[in-house]
């Protein structure tokens, strides 16, 4: 294990600001698109809103009940399963050439991020303790780890620029206005990142709680 942590922790901040990429610079897009602009304030407003209460609350929960991996994972579970329950919002309405619904759709986008926020704390506490529980120096070796986050949020966020699928084809453009970051597939996306980081979250190495050293 102590052979692949560094690794091991460099797939988990990739995929934490992947899933960020993902739709944080393109919902914007999407919601004009469809008749949703007088929403976007609330889309990004929204963000700040829940990491005022929402990090605090996990960090209670992590520091004394559940551990800090495990819980890393149940909340990137329930906004990737949110995330995905937007998109389909989306995707139903496309299909039916009609506004998705505004309240359905902003509900699960917010209770998505709601659960997504405190992971960009826990993410760090994960990462911090397993490196000290294996010798490393947090102040040396942490920063190299996490300089692959800001990678992975650029690399979905060039991809969703440029991802397309039309007539049931998949392929890059520059200019075809059914690239993902003018649809609602930047959310499926990031919602299916999530899926997958939550998975991967509970193959990590356990992190103590502080009741379990009490």
């Amino acid at each position: 294990m102590t052979k692949n942590i560094k690794s091991r922790l460099i797939v988990m901040n990739f995929l934490q600001f992947a899933i960020w990429g993902a739709y944080l610079t393109c919902v914007g897009n999407y919601l004009g698109k469809v008749g949703l602009g007088d929403l976007i304030p609330w889309f990004y407003s929204i963000q700040g809103i829940v990491s005022i209460f929402m990090p605090a609350i996990m960090g209670i929960i992590a520091d004394k009940y559940i551990q800090p991996q495990k819980l890393l994972g149940i909340c990137h579970l329930l906004a990737g399963a949110l995330m995905l329950c937007a998109w389909y919002i989306g995707y139903s309405a496309g299909l039916q050439g009609i506004t998705p619904d505004r309240t359905s759709i902003l509900l699960t986008y917010s209770l998505s991020v709601a659960f997504y926020m405190p992971t960009l704390a826990l993410s760090n506490t994960v990462a911090l303790w397993t490196l000290r529980n294996n010798g490393y120096d947090t102040i040396s070796d942490f920063p190299p780890i996490r300089v692959f986050g800001t990678v992975g949020f650029i690399a979905t966020m060039w991809f969703v620029n440029c991802a397309t699928l039309t007539d049931g084809r998949f392929f890059f453009s520059l200019s075809n206005n059914m690239r993902f970051q003018y649809t609602e597939m930047q959310l499926f996306v990031s919602g299916a990142l999530g899926l997958l980081l939550a998975a991967y979250c509970f193959t990590l190495p356990q992190c103590a709680i502080s009741k379990d050293n009490s």
